[in-house]
């Protein structure tokens, strides 16, 4: 009975000391409490007017523009090897901070996407047509499709 009591203390007083060290080891993954002082001299937020960055409309207009000469030319290129070719054609006629990749996929599939802030032009080749899609700077999407 003595060993059994003494047993059960041993166990209390483990937990225990589990529990304490634990609860330091959590406590350094805490956040810090400490908040500093309000600047006197720093606005406060609600004072503190965001404007939206201004874009460049020429540089918007412009990528519509080839957006819109793409659609004009109708391409029917339906060869992967050509797809570098025909970015490059257009990507230097874009604006200068507008990026571009070429996406391959299966069954043959591949296409071609620009985009230049919120505008986006994609070109895409797949096993049942042409496909041209074209988001202009007002957010109006655009289609056209070709059967192959």
């Amino acid at each position: 009975m003595k060993l059994l009591l003494i047993l059960i203390i041993v166990c209390v007083v483990i937990f225990w000391l589990y529990r304490m060290i634990a609860a330091q080891h959590i406590s350094k993954f805490k956040p810090a409490t400490f908040k500093p002082f309000k600047d006197a001299v720093q606005p406060k937020l609600d004072q503190i007017k965001v404007e939206p960055m201004a874009y460049n409309d020429e540089e918007q207009l412009l990528f519509d523009d080839v957006a819109k000469l793409f659609f004009e030319q109708q391409r029917h290129v339906v060869c992967l090897e050509q797809a570098e070719n025909i970015q490059q054609q257009y990507l230097n006629k874009m604006p200068a901070k507008t990026h571009s990749q070429i996406g391959e996929f299966d069954l043959g599939e591949w296409c071609i996407y620009w985009n230049y802030r919120q505008q986006s032009l994609e070109y895409y080749v797949g096993k049942y047509g042409i496909f041209y899609t074209h988001v202009d700077r007002f957010g109006i999407e655009h289609r056209n499709e070709m059967k192959i």
